[in-house]
């Protein structure tokens, strides 16, 4: 779910980065431009991957996503300390208690219903985020809304229904994992939601090192309720290639691509471009684990991204 932060942040008006007030001669402007779109490309690509990295680390989701934090947890008090030259505070730790807590629910049901689904189910659910944003941006912010947004959203939702519904017979996909990537979507939201105040006035690298180890002890203790506590010791050669790659590709370095986007990237190409990324995603479960799609999902995933494109778009006008 973490492939939404830019798109959904935006989508709520969230708080954009100053634009830099040193002079450049358009030569340096058009070349901090194509470096922004290849970082942006690169984030994509990024998130894209997560989901097919969980399923090929065959590996508990729980135990990925336990690993994975404490990996990112680490990586990222060490890029505060280097970019921000400071260590978290205890007001820090505060503020980012709720959506810590929330953004590990969050990768904890995502990373366990991928590896009990189809990367098509996963990803597609997941995208459907912004259609729970909108309204909520409006009923708790005050903020302006586009009638005509949501209905193009039907189209998406419509795109979703077949996607779903009609998925190959000897599929992956089940209830109970589609289950687990639905509870990831509203804990995405409620992240999006609850993480807004916290964002105001720090830099990425703190809240990201602020949530980290809410989230990671979030997922322990999940693990220790459900009874699971016993699976975080499941740890492989593999799933250890895989999980490392998680917080390095996923956990850490696109969400450095997509600030360092920001500086010279407009917001509404960042929005549109991220749209694509479930359709990217996959591509790589066809080419990296064969599973196989029916020419009806596809007609369903460009309908999806017709329907997301569209609401981005009207929505991002209207807090413009």
């Amino acid at each position: 779910m973490q492939k939404q932060w830019c798109t959904s942040s935006r989508i709520f008006g969230a708080t954009r980065r100053r634009n830099d007030r040193q002079t450049v001669t358009p030569e340096a402007a058009q070349r901090h431009r194509v470096l922004g779109l290849l970082a942006l490309a690169g984030a994509i690509v990024a998130f894209s991957l997560g989901s097919t990295l969980v399923k090929k680390a065959e590996t508990p989701g729980i135990t990925v996503a336990f690993w994975r934090m404490t990996v990112c947890t680490v990586g990222w008090a060490v890029i505060m300390r280097l970019v921000d030259r400071r260590w978290l505070t205890r007001f820090d730790v505060r503020d980012a208690l709720l959506p810590g807590f929330l953004f590990g629910i969050n990768i904890t049901a995502f990373f366990t219903g991928v590896t009990h689904t189809s990367v098509a189910h996963a990803e597609f659910i997941g995208s459907m985020s912004p259609f729970l944003l909108v309204p909520a941006g409006a009923w708790l912010f005050n903020e302006k809304i586009n009638p005509r947004a949501l209905l193009f959203g039907l189209i998406s939702i419509f795109g979703l229904f077949l996607v779903l519904a009609y998925g190959p017979a000897n599929g992956e996909a089940t209830l109970k994992g589609d289950l687990f990537i639905v509870c990831a979507m509203f804990m995405w939201a409620g992240y999006l939601l609850s993480a807004r105040k916290f964002r105001q006035g720090r830099t990425v690298s703190t809240v990201m090192a602020a949530m980290m180890p809410v989230a990671t002890v979030t997922v322990g203790a999940l693990a220790v309720v459900t009874g699971s506590i016993n699976q975080l010791g499941q740890v492989t050669s593999r799933s250890v290639v895989f999980i490392l790659l998680l917080a390095v590709l996923t956990g850490t370095g696109a969400h450095g691509c997509i600030v360092y986007a920001q500086r010279s990237v407009p917001v509404g190409t960042i929005s549109i471009m991220q749209v694509a990324q479930p359709a990217l995603a996959v591509v790589w479960s066809v080419l990296l684990l064969g599973n196989h799609v029916r020419p009806i999902q596809l007609a369903g995933m460009a309908l999806v991204i017709f329907g997301l494109i569209a609401v981005t778009v009207m929505s991002r006008r209207e807090v413009t």
